[in-house]
């Protein structure tokens, strides 16, 4: 529940030249890990930087868009940077609306999905099956955490016996309180109409295309309302001026998480906006150097939390790892 302010020591550095383009640039690997009615699906991989040949952490990181758009490549900088930091990493492909014609329950039947598919081909990817985390921003977000949480909902053609939930989670401004108070709730209405608007034209639901489906079945679809003991360890990270999500979920998620007995960091970035965390592409200047700051905050804020549960060997400076 930590409050981040903007430094301006640190601003000034960073406007003398600093950018977030990655020092060092890999090939990503890439693979089909699910065919499903004609649509097949890929992962992205970094391969983890390693001096031995012991299995590796990894991670999985899910895009944002809504569930209706949005690229893999959304969070290949963090992708880049974690493995170079000794885990494997993998950028999925998922279906959504504008691409494959689907609902938000495609996205999490495919999350699950990926995740079932790691555990099964650990040996080929050099991976420990017990040491995956799951991440993603926004709606990438609502199904990461789907992972661990929403257990009803499969791909039946999935092998049901691998238990896709993660090691741990880093969800960026995730969309997982999907009941009545939460992303479509009625503090959200108007903020959620404006936003939809152009998706939801031959939609009944007055406050976004997915709010009655969210609405109908938030029991089986909403993160939130699935923590149990076996939830693991989950790192949020939020803006204090999201628009979208409202932040109180955030805390909230904390408190059921610490009704279980389970480990929940909040990270709340005081001015940051929905998507806070993507940063910029370009050489840092006086105009997008808090936009800059958030990115490596928050790259910072994940690779400690995995420093503290022994998925990372050592802490590191972030910044060191770009130009």
């Amino acid at each position: 529940m930590n409050k981040i302010k903007l430094s301006l020591l640190f601003l000034f550095s960073l406007a003398l030249g600093w950018s977030q383009i990655p020092k060092l640039e890999k090939d990503l690997k890439v693979l089909d890990y699910k065919i499903i009615n004609n649509d097949t699906l890929k992962v992205h991989w970094y391969n983890a930087a390693s001096n031995n040949s012991k299995p590796t952490g990894a991670i999985a990181f899910f895009f944002g868009g809504g569930w209706v758009g949005g690229s893999y490549t959304h969070f290949q900088r963090q992708a880049l940077y974690f493995s170079q930091r000794g885990l494997t990493t993998f950028l999925f492909d998922y279906r959504v609306e504008t691409r494959h014609k689907t609902s938000p329950i495609a996205c999490i039947k495919d999350a699950r999905t990926a995740l079932r598919f790691l555990k099964k081909n650990h040996l080929i990817f050099n991976i420990d099956p017990e040491k995956i985390i799951s991440s993603g921003g926004s709606a990438g977000g609502h199904i990461a955490a789907a992972t661990a949480t929403l257990n009803t909902v499969n791909e039946l053609t999935d092998d049901l016996s691998i238990d896709p939930n993660p090691f741990a989670m880093i969800l960026f401004n995730p969309v997982f309180d999907n009941g009545p108070n939460g992303y479509h709730g009625s503090g959200a209405k108007e903020l959620i109409e404006d936003d939809f608007r152009c998706y939801c034209k031959s939609y009944n639901s007055s406050n976004g295309k997915w709010a009655r489906l969210f609405k109908n079945n938030f029991q089986d679809l909403s993160p939130f309302h699935n923590i149990t003991t076996q939830t693991p360890p989950t790192l949020v990270l939020f803006g204090s001026e999201d628009h979208l999500v409202p932040v109180e979920t955030a805390y909230e998620f904390q408190e059921q998480m610490k009704d279980q007995g389970n480990i929940c960091q909040v990270v709340i970035y005081e001015g940051a906006k929905h998507g806070f965390f993507n940063g910029v592409r370009s050489k840092v200047n006086d105009t997008n150097a808090s936009s800059a700051k958030y990115f490596f905050d928050t790259l910072q804020a994940a690779d400690d939390f995995l420093v503290n549960f022994n998925l990372l060997a050592s802490s590191a400076d972030v910044k060191d790892y770009f130009e």
